[in-house]
């Protein structure tokens, strides 16, 4: 039984079913020509007008519409609940609930009650947003009062036997393709802690929360809910006063409300639990300029709603389809044809909602297309069209929406995605009448509202201006001049003259590979809370300049500090020892060292693995030998890091050892020339 899930989208209501309910102006921007000559009212009916509002004995609300001649009957249930409504820790709860709806109940099974209606000819399913679960069934006129009764059943309460939870937890999975994670699914989300990832779009623009991790684990969640965590949202959610039935076909009302009253009427009532998400305006404009390997430019700018009526939420849509027409016709269809299309679309979640115009503006034509986008939203904010053109296009707008919903799939569809709040619209409206009564200035004080600057995020994607190739030469150009001056600032000149012994710490394969994962994991680390920096400073102040040099510089230093930081790590790890006359060098794997002078090391020993790696030596510095089979040098400075070595010989006592040898060579040479110079008179 497939199943379509959009929790937490970016866009929840338009990702459903885009075709299938086309808004005035088609998404490419295809508006016919005006219907030159056309009266104002066509003779068609309305297909808005007439719906009917019924309130069933237990709070269920019934929308009713009667489409004489229409050859099907299209039946709806939604409920005001969806994915952001699951708990943290038991994401996809309010899918899986979907799912168990259709699961076996009243002694058939679910293949029995899938074929009760798709053996009609009729086609039925479950759809999860992010704020709300819709269920329909779309069948033959003569269906349509069995289909009203076959949904009741599907809305009505379910055992959730912990059996059939089993069964039914695999077509999620399925669904989702969760699966236990594996080497890579663990990095991922260590790497991104929840306070790592900066905020989402829901989340900035409008304050919706989200308390989830941002990877959650689909498989472990799946696994964790139970049958009682299934009854527990079903009994939160599913109340029949928070319920809507939509009904629309060439049915009987008396009949149709009817069986609607004996099946949804028959749901026992219980107290409604509304998932209280408030939402909040930060007050400010938001523009982002990235860029990208692409042919055009990106135009997508958002207007944003808080907590918008059904008044706002209808004048929004008819703002939709006006500005989709006129846009098109003056960038698509025009004699500049700047654009292939532009598609502007209303988003809803919740009390959050905003007006999105989306384009791909060919490059040469930027400044004339958007010219064109801002002076369509002047028009509207000042009631500056022309009376007649403004009647022309209303009257275009009007008919397209009129042709495109004649059938009642496409009726009951605006339920799924628009009408599903039951405290915004509590009756069906009749879009059509809204969009033929509205003005000009009705459109303009709204228009001025949406459009105010302090609520747009506007984000245009430009093409680079260098290409691919001559990127990754400048990048690998970068790094290696970042490494040669690096190397340039930490390398000292040694004197060889001196020189008494070269000894290379010669690490077990095994510490070796354990130390080598263990830089990797710090480089990993550094380069994800760099790009997380990054990120933040990036979205929230570099992307706000609109050049791509200045954009590139500031990318640049950041790259030449994560590289720099990354080449510090790795040139720390010791890799040989150098003896002279007068001290000690610890030489790195790249380029730093250190020096020991005499007098600074406190201690020089053979020890084994005992008295370094189970005390507290271990933590004076990574040890490189394990000191199990042989015994190893240890060499412990009076302050910082001390070492724990194999070298190419093998020591039988700390005085056999070269090191000790040389050290006790060098600091009897100094006691006698400190002891000669002693003897001699204090210069004058």
């Amino acid at each position: 039984m497939p199943q379509h899930t959009l929790a937490r989208a970016a866009t929840p209501a338009v990702a459903f079913l885009a075709t299938a309910l086309p808004p005035a102006a088609s998404a490419t921007g295809q508006e016919p020509a005006d219907p030159a000559g056309a009266p104002q009212d066509s003779l068609a009916p309305n297909p808005f007008a007439g719906f009917e509002t019924h309130r069933l004995g237990n709070g269920v609300k019934v929308w009713f519409k009667r489409l004489p001649g229409a050859p099907n009957v299209s039946v709806s249930a939604g409920v005001p609940a969806g994915a952001d409504a699951d708990p943290p820790g038991r994401e996809q709860l309010a899918h899986f609930t979907e799912h168990m709806l259709f699961s076996d109940r009243d002694g058939r099974t679910e293949q029995e009650i899938k074929d009760a209606i798709e053996g009609l000819g009729g086609e039925r399913n479950g759809l999860t947003f992010a704020d709300h679960t819709w269920y329909y069934v779309n069948i033959a006129r003569e269906h349509g009062l069995f289909a009203i009764e076959w949904l009741a059943g599907i809305l009505a309460p379910h055992p959730m036997d912990p059996e059939l939870v089993e069964r039914g937890r695999q077509p999620v999975e399925n669904e989702l393709e969760a699966r236990p994670r594996q080497l890579f699914d663990h990095l991922r989300t260590a790497l991104n802690p929840s306070w790592l990832v900066p905020p989402g779009f829901w989340e900035r623009e409008f304050g919706i929360e989200n308390d989830r991790q941002p990877f959650p684990d689909f498989w472990k969640s799946l696994r964790r809910i139970t049958p009682e965590d299934l009854r527990g949202f079903y009994d939160r959610h599913y109340a029949p006063g928070a319920m809507t039935v939509t009904i629309v076909g060439d049915l009987d009302r008396d009949r149709a409300v009817g069986v609607a009253e004996r099946t949804f009427g028959a749901l026992p009532p219980r107290p409604v639990n509304r998932l209280q998400a408030s939402v909040e305006d930060p007050g400010r404009r938001k523009v982002t300029y990235p860029w990208a390997f692409r042919p055009n430019v990106r135009y997508v700018s958002r207007h944003k709603l808080f907590g918008a009526s059904a008044e706002n939420l209808l004048t929004a849509l008819f703002v939709r389809d006006l500005l989709n027409r006129r846009l098109n016709q003056r960038l698509r269809f025009g004699e500049r044809k700047a654009v292939y299309g532009v598609r502007t679309v209303l988003v809803m979640r919740g009390a959050a909602a905003f007006l999105e115009f989306n384009s791909r503006i060919d490059r040469d034509d930027y400044g004339f297309a958007t010219g064109v986008i801002d002076e369509e939203k002047d028009f509207l904010r000042r009631a500056s069209l022309d009376p007649a053109r403004f009647e022309a296009d209303r009257a275009a707008v009007v008919e397209r929406l009129r042709a495109s919903n004649r059938t009642a799939e496409s009726l009951n569809l605006w339920t799924a995605r628009y009408f599903y709040e039951p405290d915004v619209f509590t009756d069906f409206p009749d879009v059509l009448s809204f969009y033929r009564d509205l003005t000009q200035e009705r459109v303009a004080a709204f228009a001025d509202h949406l459009f105010d600057p302090s609520r747009q995020v506007l984000t245009v994607t430009r093409s680079r201006p260098v290409g691919q190739g001559v990127l990754a030469v400048a990048l690998v150009a970068l790094a290696w001049i970042t490494l040669r001056v690096l190397g340039h600032l930490l390398t000292r000149p040694i004197r060889m003259k001196g020189l008494r012994y070269i000894g290379r710490f010669r690490l077990p394969a095994v510490l070796r590979a354990a130390y080598a994962l263990a830089t990797m994991a710090v480089v990993l680390v550094l380069a994800r809370l760099s790009f997380a920096a990054h990120d933040w400073v990036v979205s929230g102040w570099i992307q706000s300049f609109h050049s791509y040099w200045f954009q590139a510089a500031c990318n640049v230093v950041l790259f030449v500090l994560l590289l720099a930081a990354s080449g510090l790590i790795v040139a720390s790890a010791p890799r040989r020892i150098l003896l002279f006359d007068d001290h000690a060098r610890i030489k790195s794997r790249a380029w730093r060292s250190r020096i020991l002078e005499p007098g600074e090391i406190a201690e020089i020993s053979i020890r084994r693995f005992r008295s370094i790696w189970l005390t507290r030596e271990v933590f004076r510095g990574p040890p490189l030998a394990f000191g199990l089979v042989r015994p190893g040098i240890y060499i412990r400075p009076a302050t910082g890091r001390s070492y724990f070595f194999r070298s190419r010989d093998y020591p039988t006592s700390p005085s056999h050892t070269p090191v000790s040898r040389s050290i006790s060579a060098t600091s009897s040479r100094r006691s006698a020339s400190s002891a000669a110079t002693s003897s001699r008179p204090a210069p004058r």
